[in-house]
């Protein structure tokens, strides 16, 4: 592991580094990106430059201004500078500790003078590192080279300390160990299960946030794995009454979040107690609607496998949208051999399905000289089962069932 891969990012931030280093500051590059180098993985080029300095807010804009292109200071009672430089992103944090009190949803925090008190606070030892710019060394107080070395995760303080400053770091704790392979140690996963409550303070939105980063993994069944074992599982997704199973399907899909979020929650009640389940867990509207339409699509399949060309044709439009989604759901959930291949071929065979009807309304009202009302909607209801029943039409042909169907 070395440092080589940063070399463009030290030398981009030497003009920078030049100027805290005049007025007598450090300053560091910290976070992802130090990990990544360490891990030998690319950079790249869009990379946002996260760095810390002894600098504090005041001194930091001072230094900033007549070089960054646009700055921002919303962050700055919390120590973080934000900054625009051509189309670099950056932001400046002073050295920091922060904890959340009990029942608060917004942490307290203390300025600190020392690189090693800030990483200190970091959430994971592989995070908790930090090179000095433009030329410094790497500084690694908890090991997080020799941790990413041994693939362990591993907090850089007591775990019940890292999690009580923020609840948050629990479900990050699954997502580093899914996403780069690593072994959570026994204090940490012990200390997960302590504190899951702890997660209440936490705002939904980062939770959500959170566990679209999971889903969007190429294997994030090792960090389910963790949550459902250290019982915070239940307090993210709601209840899950087979977790074995589960984890099971998760790994018969592809890397739709929405599939696998599906899958997750297929035994977790109704599609309805599902979707409410989520919003009530602040998921998004669209999100909690889509995952109840795969469920009640993919459960339809499996009660009742559309055997029919009218059937199948019929369940592919009430899944609307979501026919991908459903049709791996519904295979996942029961032995759908053909499923695929038969939704496949028939909408290849007639691409027409899915879009809109061959006749709108104001024209079967003025065929059938209709005002609105119900008489509308059983004529469209009527075109709509015909078509499932004979397949393609053209407008012609529509405008004579219509006109036989329902003259006199």
């Amino acid at each position: 592991m070395s440092l080589e891969r940063l070399a463009p990012v030290r030398e981009e931030a030497r003009e920078l580094a030049s100027r805290f280093a005049a007025d007598g500051y450090r300053i560091y590059l910290v976070g992802g990106i130090v990990r990544d180098a360490m891990l030998g993985l690319r950079l790249d080029a869009a990379f946002d430059l996260d760095l810390t300095t002894d600098a504090q807010p005041p001194a930091v804009k001072s230094i900033l201004d007549g070089w960054a292109d646009t700055l921002w200071t919303q962050g700055e009672r919390f120590g973080t500078i934000g900054a625009r430089r051509g189309n670099r992103r950056i932001e400046i944090t002073t050295h920091r500790t922060e904890r959340y009190q009990p029942g608060s949803r917004k942490p307290d925090v203390v300025f600190a003078d020392a690189i090693e008190a800030d990483l200190s606070r970091r959430d994971f030892t592989i995070n908790a590192m930090a090179v000095e710019l433009p030329d410094g060394e790497l500084v690694d107080p908890f090991g997080g080279v020799a941790d990413l070395a041994d693939r362990r995760l591993r907090t850089p303080l007591d775990p019940e300390a890292t999690f009580s400053d923020d609840p948050l770091r629990m479900l990050r704790a699954a997502r580093f160990l899914a996403q780069f392979e690593l072994a959570a140690e026994a204090p940490l996963v012990a200390a997960m299960v302590a504190m899951a409550d702890r997660l209440a303070i936490v705002a939904h939105e980062r939770i959500g946030d959170e566990l679209d980063r999971l889903l969007a993994l190429p294997d994030p069944r090792p960090g389910f794995e963790l949550l459902f074992n250290t019982g915070l599982a239940e307090r993210v997704l709601g209840p899950v009454a087979d977790t074995a199973t589960a984890l099971d399907r998760l790994n018969r899909v592809g890397d739709d979040p929405i599939t696998r979020l599906a899958v997750l929650l297929a035994d977790a009640g109704t599609p309805n107690d599902v979707g409410s389940s989520l919003s009530e867990r602040r998921a998004t509207t669209a999100v909690s609607r889509a995952v109840a339409a795969v469920l009640t699509a993919a459960g339809k399949a499996v009660e009742q496998p559309p055997r029919t060309l009218p059937d199948l044709r019929r369940w592919v439009v009430d899944a609307g949208g979501y026919v991908d989604q459903s049709v791996e759901v519904a295979s996942a959930l029961g032995e759908m051999v053909s499923l695929a291949a038969d939704v496949a071929d028939l909408l290849e065979a007639e691409p027409d399905l899915c879009g809109p009807p061959v006749l709108d309304g104001q024209e079967i009202m003025a065929l059938l000289g209709l005002e609105p009302g119900p008489e509308v909607g059983a004529a469209v209801d009527e075109l709509r089962r015909h078509r499932f029943d004979t397949g393609p039409l053209t407008p012609d042909e529509a405008r004579a069932h219509l006109l036989k169907r329902f003259s006199g």
